[in-house]
């Protein structure tokens, strides 16, 4: 187990030069670092940069955000602004081909770059993740068996041209259901035509109609969750068939009120608050002289324990956030 990379109880004065902080410990003259963040202004991203806030001050670090007022805009000029801060380290959130120049200037600017949630385009020093596929697939599938009680038929619903992710959940959620809930039963795999209208809707319901005996459907796509919650309201059908579905990243309107009213148990791969703190221990981590190496890491706070798996440079948080009627009111409106 390695050493916690925490702010010791040693007296600290902050010292300001040239706009740039430093802390002056027992161990004599520390650089204070600072973390950029370009952020897109998504609610996935604001919750990111409260995490980030969170550890930068539990760690005496800086974070510099740099905010995109057009949410969905092109962030080149948000890292151009932080890169001109002279910032130590930036993380970036989210896979996007057209953001691979500036990243690779931050690069080639002495600048480490760390991806938080979603791997992105570019090199990076890290990426931090969030829960593998297999135990995202296997708490999509203990989401829905808790509604069910383990017991009844069940399908899987998912869409055309999805992408192979959602291909190897569906997968690893055959055989986990199989294994781990041998009462229940898998009527078939629905594939949804992935337009999110009020058509595949009518689908959905239509088809929870024609199977009586059908108790559940878990979503491996965040379209196909919509259309599952919305299919069970339609047929009528809330409190005796359930769902379960992928959330995707933001947890706003209207998945809250499909939590609430019984029509879906939402599953996230990760809670991004913890994502964005996770990101700024792994910065600190490296900008203090360290190296990552496989194994077990303790970063306490709200994180806990993760592990760091060498093959794609990846420090995995591996804790799926599942929202249900429970927790709905505790995680609505933060992120």
């Amino acid at each position: 187990m390695l050493p916690r990379l925490l702010a010791t109880g040693a007296l600290t004065l902050a010292v300001l030069a040239g706009g740039v902080g430093a802390s002056v410990s027992s161990g004599g003259v520390q650089k204070r670092y600072t973390i950029g963040f370009a952020d897109g202004r998504s609610g996935y991203e604001e919750a990111l940069a409260r995490g980030a806030a969170t550890a930068a001050k539990r760690l005496d670090m800086r974070l510099a955000l740099a905010i995109n007022p057009i949410n969905g805009g092109d962030l080149t000029p948000q890292y151009r602004k932080l890169m001109a801060q002279h910032v130590d380290a930036i993380f970036a959130a989210g896979y996007s081909t057209a953001l691979v120049p500036i990243l690779n200037e931050v690069r080639a600017a002495g600048i480490k770059l760390l991806s938080a949630g979603d791997d992105i385009a570019a090199k990076r020093s890290v990426w931090v993740s969030q829960s593998d596929p297999v135990a995202y697939a296997e708490a999509l599938a203990d989401a829905l068996a808790s509604q069910m009680h383990g017991t009844g038929d069940y399908v899987i619903l998912g869409e055309s041209d999805q992408y192979p992710v959602a291909d190897r959940s569906e997968t690893i959620i055959k055989r986990y259901v199989a294994r781990q809930y041998p009462q229940m039963r898998l009527e078939g795999v629905v594939t949804g035509s992935g337009a999110g209208d009020p058509a595949e809707i009518a689908s959905v319901a239509d088809y929870i109609r024609a199977h009586p005996k059908l108790r559940g459907l878990v979503a491996v796509t965040p379209t196909e969750a919509y259309m599952a919650a919305e299919g069970i309201g339609k047929a009528k059908v809330i409190g005796k068939v359930f769902s379960s579905g992928n959330g995707g990243t933001d947890f706003g309107a209207p998945l809250p009120q499909f939590v609430r009213s019984g029509e879906a148990q939402l599953v996230f791969a990760g809670n991004p608050v913890k994502v964005g703190y996770l990101t700024v221990w792994a910065a600190h981590y490296l900008l203090t002289g360290h190296r990552f190496k496989p194994g077990l890491y303790h970063v306490g706070g709200p994180i806990g324990n993760v592990w760091y798996h060498a093959a794609h440079q990846e420090l995995r948080l591996g804790q799926p956030l599942t929202i249900t009627k429970a927790n709905v009111d505790a995680y609505e409106g933060t992120f």
